[in-house]
């Protein structure tokens, strides 16, 4: 104890030592210790967050974020998006199959002008599958109609087929009963499909991107 911390105390009564008057009380004083005063920081003022940096929009991001929202909805609307070139069609898986390798098919439409229409139709519980055309060039009808046009694909052989004229939507369109598993097994190339009716060209398609709807419905139907 020093006296930095201390203090003379005395009870009531009894003179100081250091005031000179002698002590006759026979009560000594003596030193007490003080508690030494705590000085507490000052508190700090509160702490202002920095403002968030706001940068402008990135344009090229949101081109982006814009054309993936509208592909989205597109796809929930139409099918999967498999193939797109906007001056040459688009590839559409328009059913994913129920699990089973049945109910799948894939669509091409060619763009810009929607002209021409071909969906493969892979097996159903009912049938091997089917191919519908639809196009402005086919014979106007207002009920079925058996016909036997003539398929060409690209660098193969004309291979006449039965098929019925259907009324489909505002054109007419051809549905041909087909085994599509196995057209898909052998299709190795991309295809340019015609149909001719009785000597006369009504339909005409290049369907390119082909391959990578084959592989779709090959996929779908569980068979790659």
């Amino acid at each position: 104890m020093t006296k930095a911390n201390a203090r003379w105390q005395c009870p009531v009564g009894v003179p100081d030592p250091t005031s000179g008057q002698p002590n006759k009380s026979g009560i000594a004083c003596a030193w007490v210790e003080e508690t030494p005063a705590i000085n507490l920081p000052a508190p700090k003022p509160p702490r202002s967050e920095p403002a968030p940096l706001k940068l402008p929009p990135d344009p090229a991001m949101m081109s982006l974020l814009d054309s993936l929202v509208k592909r989205a909805e597109f796809e929930a609307k139409y099918g999967r998006i498999l193939f797109h070139e906007p001056n040459v069609g688009i590839w559409l898986m328009t059913s994913e199959g129920d699990g089973t390798g049945k109910n799948c098919a894939v669509s091409f439409t060619e763009t810009p002008k929607v002209s021409n229409i071909v969906l493969f139709s892979g097996p159903s519980q009912k049938g091997a599958g089917a191919i519908l055309f639809q196009g402005v060039g086919m014979p106007a009808t207002t009920g079925i109609r058996e016909i036997q046009p003539t398929l060409t694909f690209k660098g193969a052989k004309p291979v006449p087929i039965n098929a019925a004229l259907i009324p489909h939507g505002k054109n007419s369109g051809i549905l041909v009963l087909a085994d599509v598993l196995g057209m898909m097994r052998h299709a190795n190339a991309e295809n340019e499909v015609t149909l001719h009716l009785d000597g006369k060209e009504v339909f005409r398609a290049s369907m390119t991107g082909f391959m990578k709807a084959r592989s779709a419905m090959l996929k779908c139907m569980k068979v790659e």
